[in-house]
C-alpha cells in the first residue's frame, strides 16, 4: 500500500492512523464545494474543505464489476449553502463528485481517491439534506447509440443541431403573476407556442439562477407562460428572465419553418408505421 500511496500509504503502515474523509462536488455552473467530515477545514489542492456543514457519509462499497457504486451525502440544511431553491430547482442534480480520504494531521500526505461520479437525486429532510452519489458505472446503464425516430433526436442548438440560438433568445420582465407556474410578459408579442418546449433562466428575483422548461404559450396581449413545473420560490411582478423559442422536434413546423435549418433534422419522418411494416404483402400484377 505504501508503494501505491505513496507518504500516505506509509501512514497507513503506521498502525495509527488519522485520517478523514472528503468529498468535492463541480457543479454544472462551474462552481466547485469542498467538504469534510473532520471538525476543522482544510484546503487541498487550492480547494477549501469546510467542516461546517457537517458531512456524513455512509459506508463505501464499491464492487468489480458493472454494478453502480452508491452511497448517500448528508449535510446540515442551515440555508447557507444547499438552498431550498436550487435544490427545488435542480441545480444540484448531476454535478461531478470525487470522494477521497486523506490524512487530517498533515493533509501534504497526498489523498486516497475512493469514489467518483455524480449526483443523483437529492433529498429535503428536516434540517438536513440528503444526497444520492452514484458511481461512474451509471453510465454504462445509458443507452449507446441512436434510436429510429419520427420526430428529431437532438437538442436544440446542441452540435448536431447546429442552430445559432441568439436570434431565438429574448428578454422580459413578469408583469402578471398568477402562480409560481403561470406568469405573463406584456411586451413578448410573438405568436402563440414560440416558446411551448422552450426554457426560461431566472435573472433576478426568487428564482434567480434557476431554469425551467415551458409548456405552453399563448399570446393574449402578450406572452402568457406555464411552466411544466412550478417553480421553487413565489414568481412576482418585476422578475427579469431570459426566454428561448421552443422545438417540438417536428420536421416541417419547427426545423423547416420555424428554425431554417431542414439539413440538420435528426429524425426520420417518412419512415412507414408499425402498421405499414407489418401489413399483409399484397401480389403485384
Amino acid at each position: 500500500m505504501s508503494k501505491s500511496l505513496g507518504t500516505l500509504g506509509t501512514h497507513y503502515a503506521g498502525g495509527a492512523t488519522t485520517t478523514a474523509y472528503a468529498l468535492k462536488i463541480t457543479r454544472g455552473d462551474g462552481q466547485v464545494y469542498g467538504f469534510t467530515s473532520h471538525d476543522q477545514d482544510v484546503t487541498i489542492s487550492a480547494v477549501l474543505y469546510e467542516a461546517g456543514q457537517g458531512l456524513d457519509v455512509t459506508g463505501i462499497v464499491t464492487s468489480a464489476g458493472f454494478g453502480v457504486d452508491n452511497l448517500e451525502l448528508k449535510t446540515l440544511d442551515d440555508g447557507s449553502l444547499f438552498t431550498r431553491a436550487q435544490v427545488l430547482g435542480g441545480l444540484w442534480q448531476g454535478a461531478a463528485f470525487l470522494c477521497f480520504r486523506y490524512n487530517w494531521a498533515s493533509p501534504s500526505d497526498g489523498i486516497e481517491p475512493l469514489l467518483a461520479g455524480t449526483i443523483g437525486n437529492v433529498t429535503l429532510k428536516d434540517g438536513s439534506i440528503v444526497c444520492e452519489l452514484r458511481g461512474l458505472q451509471q453510465y454504462l446503464q445509458q443507452s449507446v447509440g441512436s434510436i429510429s425516430s419520427k420526430t428529431c433526436r437532438a437538442r436544440l442548438g446542441d452540435a448536431r443541431c447546429g442552430k445559432d440560438l441568439a436570434s431565438f433568445t429574448h428578454s422580459g420582465t413578469v408583469t402578471t403573476a398568477t402562480s409560481r407556474q403561470v406568469f405573463k410578459d406584456s411586451a413578448l408579442s410573438q405568436a402563440s407556442d414560440y416558446f411551448g418546449e422552450g426554457e426560461v433562466e431566472w435573472l433576478t428575483g426568487n428564482n434567480a439562477g434557476l431554469f425551467a422548461k415551458v409548456k405552453t404559450h399563448v399570446n393574449s396581449t402578450g406572452a402568457i407562460f406555464t411552466l411544466m413545473q412550478p417553480m421553487p420560490a413565489t414568481v412576482q411582478v418585476g422578475d427579469t428572465f431570459t426566454a428561448i423559442a421552443g422545438c417540438r422536434k417536428r420536421l416541417l413546423d419547427d426545423c423547416k419553418t420555424k428554425f431554417d435549418n431542414v439539413l440538420n433534422f435528426q429524425g426520420e419522418p417518412h419512415r412507414p408505421g408499425v402498421d405499414a411494416i407489418t401489413a399483409v404483402p399484397e401480389a403485384s400484377v
